[in-house]
């Protein structure tokens, strides 16, 4: 299930971090993600570095530093296979106000469960 997602951008460093408003107790880096966990080990934010590239690969369009300063609305959600956990990313972006479905694969740590 896809939950509503608060949004920060940073353009400067083209840094996008979404959160659910949860109080983070910890985090895990892997490569260009920072997973933020809960005190129940649900994942609660996702910070993306180089975001604008990043993005853009995984959904195979050209997502620009401008366009992400524009989101206007986003929610995630975690699916957990047995080696990965896909991140889903909703992202409805200001060009036609669609939504743009973009799912980050990320090494699965015991520690990731589900969106709290």
């Amino acid at each position: 299930m896809v939950k509503d997602a608060k949004i920060d951008f940073d353009t400067e460093n083209d840094i996008l971090y979404l959160y659910m408003g949860d109080k983070v107790k910890d985090s895990l880096q892997i490569e260009n993600f920072v997973l933020d966990f809960s005190s129940d080990n649900k994942i609660v934010a996702i910070e993306i570095m180089d975001a604008s590239r990043i993005l853009s690969e995984l959904s195979e369009n050209d997502i620009t530093k401008d366009a992400l300063s524009k989101i206007e609305s986003a929610g995630m959600s975690v699916y957990r296979g047995k080696e990965l956990a896909y991140i889903l990313l909703l992202i409805r972006l200001p060009v036609n106000h669609e939504s743009m479905d973009i799912r980050i694969p990320v090494p699965a740590p015991a520690a990731v469960s589900a969106v709290a």
